[in-house]
């Protein structure tokens, strides 16, 4: 009897490092998966995060370019005023160099 417990012992000792071996495999297999999980993920994340990136920029760059067009319109606008104002005023003051020319040098 003394044997076969001796035995016995033996067997399940090895069926227990049998069954450790395999846990560790096991928990090996699942962190491998799991880190290529989260570097999928992390890749996935990135690259979305990359497309937002660009999409915004597009928004951005268009605001900027309705707001540049605004405010090109609106310096037109005050240029053609200012051209308008000064056209008013050219002939007053055409009329007044030509009176003090022929004022000082005459008419003839």
């Amino acid at each position: 009897m003394a044997t076969s417990l001796t035995e016995e012992i033996k067997k399940v000792e090895a069926q227990a490092k049998q069954r450790v071996a395999e846990a560790r495999s096991e928990a090996a297999r699942i962190v491998s998966k799991a880190r290529d999980e989260a570097d999928l993920m992390r890749k996935e994340s990135k690259q979305e995060a990359y497309k937002r990136y660009k999409s915004r920029l597009t928004e951005v760059e268009a605001e900027a370019e309705k707001k540049a067009d605004s405010i090109v319109a609106e310096g037109e606008k005050e240029a053609q005023k200012f051209i308008e104002a000064g056209r008013k005023g050219v002939g007053a003051v055409s009329s007044w160099v030509a009176e003090e020319v022929m004022a000082r040098y005459g008419r003839s």
